[in-house]
């Protein structure tokens, strides 16, 4: 019986001391695991900054609702969104913007000319003026 009690004290203590292994690799273990999820954090945040600011990554998912004609809120209203105009109307408009810059530019070509006496004109006026001081002093 003493060498059961013997073997029986001995078991435990193996077993206590198993535990204690067991336990100090649990610890390990969580400590290993609490490393590598910041790691982990720090690696997510590194390739989130690298990515070029105010664009979206190159993975995108295409619309499936790509022909959305309206959006429809919560409470039931719905928007219908801004009229595109058509190409004719895009070509009517261009041209009236395009004569009205030419106008623009005709008219102020025209107050320049009024504004500003030309320069031909002036240098033809310089030259009469001198031209009549040499007539005047060879007679």
């Amino acid at each position: 019986m003493e060498e059961n009690g013997k073997m029986v004290t001995q078991q435990y203590k193996g077993l206590e001391t198993q535990f204690a292994q067991l336990s100090q690799q649990f610890t390990q273990m969580s400590q290993q695991q609490r490393t590598t999820n910041f790691q982990l954090g720090q690696l997510a945040t590194t390739v989130g900054s690298m990515q070029n600011k105010g664009k979206f990554p190159s993975t995108t998912e295409p619309n499936p609702k790509e022909h959305c004609k309206a959006i429809e809120l919560r409470s039931g209203t719905q928007y219908q969104g801004p009229q595109l105009p058509s190409e004719d109307d895009i070509e009517k408009e261009t041209a009236e913007v395009e004569q009205e810059k030419e106008k623009d530019e005709v008219e102020e070509i025209e107050e320049n000319e009024e504004i500003e006496p030309n320069q031909e004109d002036e240098e033809e006026k310089g030259l009469m003026k001198k031209k009549g001081k040499e007539v005047e002093s060879s007679h």
